[in-house]
């Protein structure tokens, strides 16, 4: 079954120091090099040398592939080898969305080795995150990092697992929360750029509004896209400019999708259509 060790990450944490890392000369003195911005490791790298110390432990954190599901080998897998497993593109969507909300589960009930383990298999999509992000925000790159890496955190303990693509929800929550800790020096950051002229946007009602659009869903009153669109860039807040721009849609006429949408949702919530009730 699975491993989850007692040693917690604050153990590989302070053993892993910028100390020891440094690419200071060998005669330097331990003080100089622990104190030198120049030569101190980014928290990225730290969480990822903290990860590659507790694989090396007695008991390496693991996932048991049989319990876990197909696509997986039918043994114990140590998670840094399940990191290359769900790198490799022979890996299915199914199963890597399977694996994270297992992941994400664990980070949230076991925190520690787990929490350090989630950061070091998403590392990939931190690393693109954060290079787009640098491209935006005027911030000191050791000081993006550790923003990142606490918005990703912050993350795994609020994405629903029963949202599709965790992975995506995890980069989108990491990505927003970024712009939003910054928003007070760049009000802009956050602005979407459309605009529903005189018709003003659809208030959603407080509570599960993802639940709202599931029943619009089931009752044929919007379609599966429309309200993946919109439970992202309403309800998660993402630019309706960004969502295009990753799928490639143009945004003028994802926007008027969003509107016929979201009108049809309008009538349907003043008829009574989407009431709780069977």
């Amino acid at each position: 079954m699975f491993h989850t060790p007692s040693q917690t990450a604050s153990t590989a944490t302070a053993a892993d120091t910028p100390s020891q890392t440094s690419r200071a000369g060998s005669g330097a003195p331990a003080s100089a090099r622990d104190t030198s911005p120049t030569h101190q490791a980014r928290p990225l790298d730290l969480a990822e040398r903290s990860f590659r110390l507790l694989m090396q432990g007695p008991q390496p954190l693991a996932v048991d592939g049989a319990t876990l599901g197909p696509g997986l080998p039918a043994r114990p897998i140590p998670l840094d080898e399940l990191g290359a497993i769900l790198l490799h593109p022979c890996c299915d969507r199914a199963t890597r969305d399977g694996v994270w909300r297992y992941l994400i589960e664990q980070a949230r009930t076991h925190r520690g080795a787990w929490m350090v383990a989630a950061v070091a298999l998403a590392a990939p999509m931190l690393r693109r995150l954060l290079k787009t992000l640098a491209e935006t925000l005027p911030v000191e790159r050791e000081e993006l990092e550790a923003e990142l890496l606490t918005c990703f955190m912050e993350a795994l303990l609020r994405v629903e697992l029963s949202w599709t693509h965790p992975v995506l929800r995890l980069s989108r929550l990491t990505q927003f929360g970024v712009l939003r800790a910054y928003a007070a020096a760049q009000p802009d950051l956050l602005t979407e750029p459309d605009t529903t002229g005189d018709q003003p946007a659809l208030r959603y009602p407080a509570g599960h509004a993802d639940l709202l659009l599931a029943r619009a869903v089931a009752h044929g009153i919007i379609t599966a896209p429309a309200a993946e669109m919109i439970e992202l860039t309403r309800l998660e807040d993402m630019p309706l400019s960004v969502y295009c721009r990753e799928r490639g849609l143009l945004y003028c006429t994802a926007l008027k999708q969003r509107q016929r949408a979201e009108a049809r949702l309008a009538q349907a919530l003043a008829a009574g259509q989407l009431s709780d009730e069977p």
